[in-house]
């Protein structure tokens, strides 16, 4: 790429951030406002312009941002809902692709392959806004961690189905047979790589001394996993989803793992910065893909865009019923908390960047030198299924309150954890107490007093009536923002006797990281 394509980028990513940044400090979903943004932009004359090398984006977007929200997941709570999530995230995509795939071919006259291509692109669900407006809704937590599992699993069935379309693409024709070698071959490869990966990041994460370069590789691991399993013809995008979520599980195992705080933080402001990338991607270059399509396919698409939501409404709701009523025939029960969740299930289908990154990795010729039809239709219908789907990702709230979804009653559950962690605590205390006496140096009582202060106040919350507890929690609270207040003075301080006295840099990070520390520890208490 020349130097004005880079600086037509690094524009556009500034912009994004900057944008996203002033939405995310006012509470607002930075997904729509993004969109629109980056269609304004797209549509002047002058400005960043949309990436004219699309395959590029899998790699340097799609990849780390699929594999930043895999490590923000759960595997455990994922294994919880396996049942739901394996059924949506593989079967309902499966099924999104063939059966959208056909009305492609039924209304555009696509040719197959490159019609199950705008299926496979538009069979996953996006985590992000899904997520978002699943907490901002209330919703119980086995319903987020459906629609957060089937979002992040189906990433990696949905692009490898787009892999093998693409294949049949460039060949002119697959059979049967053909088909299912490349498909198990993406999966067993993509798996298989993931494994390995994630295995290989874990052992180093826990070996290393120095956290710096272990985040270092993981931060480049993305790529290097996604080009090997790409290489054996594997899928990589799944091995990205599965390193990650051994990663993750790994981290999250190891009660002393050191580098878990700095892996999430560092994760949490690059997952931030590739999202607002890729909503403004999708919005620049949807004026641009707007304006190459001729009026016979401006008027198929306005054809093909109805048909193709309604399909993909139509079928998550009945694939969602379908399922839900065959697991109470299984289980013989059910009720209305079921059907209520259905609805639900059924309504947060929305599409966001990982359908918008696949359909940008649509190349623009094969291999052969040959053009790839239909491109501009699948994204043009694409981005504009993505914006409607989003909008309609808004009224998930009212609904839920409309069918009667609340969200869960953590507060005795809490409390009894709480307190068992106290009490641990505790015993660690006495434990360590004795082994001091018995070394012949014990703990100052005062040092000690003050250790079991508040592991005791944590006990008598939990065994008090919940509106002693609470009072005892606002109590808490202004204790602990009045420490916040102190260390901000502390911090203030150091500052000032840096600028005043020339205090070296080296001497005041360290103090500061310190003062950060206990900054966020406080933040962690009052949240």
């Amino acid at each position: 790429m020349n130097n004005e394509v880079y600086a037509t980028m690094a524009v556009a990513a500034a912009v994004a951030v900057a944008l996203g940044a002033f939405l995310r400090q006012r509470g607002w979903g930075i997904a729509i406002p993004l969109l629109v943004a980056g269609a304004v932009i797209g549509a002047l004359p002058v400005g960043p312009d949309a990436p004219p090398e699309p395959e590029i984006i899998l790699v340097a977007v799609l990849a780390p941002l699929v594999f930043g929200e895999a490590l923000g997941a759960s595997y455990l709570d994922l294994r919880r809902v396996s049942r739901p999530v394996l059924a949506l995230a593989v079967g309902l995509v499966v099924v999104t692709t063939v059966v959208v795939a056909a009305v492609g071919v039924w209304i555009a006259a696509m040719p197959l392959a490159m019609a199950m291509a705008l299926g496979a692109v538009l069979a996953p669900t996006d985590a992000v806004a899904v997520s978002a407006v699943a907490r901002r809704a209330g919703l119980p937590r086995r319903l987020v961690s459906i629609l957060e599992g089937e979002s992040l699993v189906n990433d990696g069935t949905g692009l490898t189905a787009l892999k093998v379309a693409l294949v049949a693409a460039a060949a002119g024709t697959l059979g049967v047979l053909d088909v299912a070698r490349v498909f198990t071959l993406a999966v067993v490869v993509g798996v298989g790589v993931g494994i390995l990966g994630g295995y290989l990041l874990s052992w180093v994460l826990r070996s290393s001394t120095d956290l710096v370069p272990a985040n270092g590789l993981v931060l480049v691991a993305p790529f290097v996993l996604y080009l090997v399993s790409e290489t054996f013809e594997g899928s990589g995008i799944l091995s990205v989803v599965v390193a990650a979520l051994f990663v993750a599980g790994k981290q999250n195992a190891d009660p002393g793992h050191t580098g878990r705080v700095q892996s999430v933080n560092l994760w949490k402001h690059i997952t931030f910065v590739l999202q607002c990338m890729a909503f403004f991607l999708i919005g620049m270059e949807l004026p641009e893909v707007l304006a190459r399509t001729s009026k016979q396919d401006l008027g198929t698409l306005l054809l093909l865009v109805p048909a193709v939501l309604l399909t993909l409404i139509v079928l998550r709701t009945a694939f969602v019923f379908g399922m839900i009523g065959a697991s109470r025939a299984a289980r013989g029960g059910g009720g209305a908390n079921i059907r209520r969740g259905a609805i639900i299930l059924s309504w947060a289908g929305a599409r966001g960047p990982v359908s918008g990154l696949g359909a940008f990795s649509i190349p623009v010729i094969f291999a052969s030198g040959e053009v790839v039809p239909f491109r501009d239709l699948i994204l043009s219908t694409v981005f504009v299924i993505i914006v409607l789907t989003l909008l309609l990702s808004l009224t998930l709230a009212p609904l839920a309150r409309a069918v009667g979804i609340k969200p869960d009653d953590d507060g005795e559950l809490l409390r009894r954890v709480d307190a068992r962690m106290a009490r641990a605590a505790l015993d660690r205390l006495t434990d360590y107490e004795a082994q001091a006496l018995e070394s012949g140096a014990p703990l100052p009582n005062d040092v000690s007093v003050q250790l079991r202060a508040d592991a005791e106040r944590r006990l008598e919350a939990a065994a008090e009536p919940e509106s002693v507890s609470l009072t005892k929690e606002l109590r808490v609270s202004q204790i602990i923002e009045a420490a916040r207040a102190m260390v901000r003075a502390e911090q203030e301080e150091l500052i000032a006797m840096r600028d005043a006295e020339g205090l070296p840099d080296t001497l005041v990070r360290p103090l500061l990281r310190k003062l950060d520390t206990r900054d966020q520890a406080l933040r962690t208490q009052s949240g």
